[in-house]
Order: structure tokens, then C-alpha cells, then sequence
């Protein structure tokens, strides 16, 4: 679970928005960059949702704030579609995906899972455990998301992993999955849960290793 913030100016979008992330993730809303800056100060954000439109341009000013004040938080764009052409503008300053509003409850947690793991692989980091594994019985767990893997290059490789602490002591057992396709292609190639039932087992496409297979071998 995630500490996800959303910056909408309009109240029904706004609702929408928490409706859908909060199936997955820990929420927090604001309306306006001012708001948006404070909050990512006080609870220190994994990831921002920021409107942009055509007449509002909220998105792009929170973005070049964030990078003036150091503050390396994803920053996924959630665009009416006739805001569309300034996509290229708003991934040059430094916007981690591009979503179009209203989108399904699979896609926005497809984007944000990868837009994590993705922030987690910059930094090197392992996503903590998640309320979901805590509460489930992780061999069930592991065999469900073995039958549901979408990806050719997961398929019945989720396992559970846990690491000798000394002492005789283990870590907490939790949902990994060791990716072929991600070394190959030159990242960390552990997964965790969330990305694992989001993309792996949801839709690769939001995968970048995936995206460069298909690319490679699609020419």
C-alpha cells in the first residue's frame, strides 16, 4: 500500500480519482499546487495524480516546483483528452505516465504500479510488505497470481522470499518474482506484489521490459 496524493481542482474528478485509488492505496487529496506542495511535505507522498487540462496548467507548474525544491516524488498527469498534446511537454518535465480521465479501476493501477516500481528500482529499494500479503495465506497467494500471469516471462515463477537474518532468525515471508526479461534488459529484475498482481498479472504492457521485447521483436 502506497501513500498516493491527488491534486484535482474539481470536486467530482477528485472524488472519482480517490475512489479509485483508494481500492489499493493510503489517500490524500488536495485541489491546487499550493496545497499539493504542502501535503508532499507533510506526509511525504509515493506518488502524486496531477490534472492537467487545456485551460488549467497544474500539472506542469507542480512539476517544476517539485524539481526546484529537490523533491523526487512520480508524478502521474491525468489529462481531459483534449489536453492531450501537451503530453510530450509535461513528459519532458519529468512526469513518470499519462492518463486519460475517466480511466478504468485496471489502468490507473497498472500505471501506478509501475510507476513505483519503477521509483524503486531508481533508488534501489524494496517496497515494504503489503497489508495484503499480512492478512493472506501466502501459498494460496502465490499459486493464484501463478495461475493468473499474463506475461510469458512470469509465468510459474512467483515464490515466496524471505532472507537469513542471523541468529537462526528469517525475514517475513512475502509475494516476489525474479523477471528474466528485466535483467536482460538491464534492470533489478525483482518484483514485488503489487506490480506482480497489477502488471505481470494484469496487463505487461505496462511493463518496461516488456515494452522493449515487444519493440525489439515486433520490428
Amino acid at each position: 500500500m502506497a501513500r498516493i496524493l491527488i491534486m484535482h481542482a474539481e470536486g467530482g474528478p477528485r472524488a472519482f480519482l480517490e475512489a479509485r485509488a483508494k481500492r489499493h492505496h493510503e489517500v490524500h487529496a488536495v485541489k491546487d499546487v499550493s496545497q499539493a506542495l504542502k501535503s508532499a511535505s507533510r506526509h511525504a507522498p509515493d506518488l502524486i495524480l496531477a490534472q492537467t487540462s487545456p485551460k488549467r496548467s497544474e500539472a506542469s507548474e507542480l512539476l517544476r516546483r517539485l524539481k526546484r525544491e529537490a523533491l523526487d516524488i512520480p508524478v502521474i498527469v491525468v489529462a481531459e483528452p483534449a489536453a492531450f498534446p501537451s503530453q510530450p511537454a509535461l513528459m519532458k518535465l519529468g512526469a513518470a505516465d499519462f492518463l486519460e480521465y475517466p480511466m478504468e479501476q485496471s489502468t490507473l493501477d497498472k500505471a501506478v504500479a509501475a510507476a513505483l516500481q519503477k521509483a524503486k528500482d531508481a533508488h534501489d529499494e524494496k517496497p515494504p510488505i503489503t497489508q495484503e500479503e499480512a492478512g493472506a495465506n501466502l501459498s494460496e497467494l502465490e499459486t493464484s497470481l501463478n495461475r493468473r500471469m499474463q506475461c510469458f516471462a512470469g509465468k510459474n515463477q512467483v515464490f515466496l522470499q524471505s532472507f537469513v537474518l542471523g541468529n537462526g532468525r528469517t525475514s517475513k515471508p512475502r509475494i516476489a518474482l525474479k523477471c528474466a526479461l528485466r535483467k536482460k534488459f538491464g534492470m533489478p529484475p525483482d518484483v514485488y506484489y503489487e506490480f506482480i498482481r497489477d502488471v505481470c498479472c494484469g496487463d505487461p504492457s505496462g511493463c518496461p521490459a516488456y515494452q522493449q521485447f515487444q519493440r525489439r521483436y515486433s520490428a
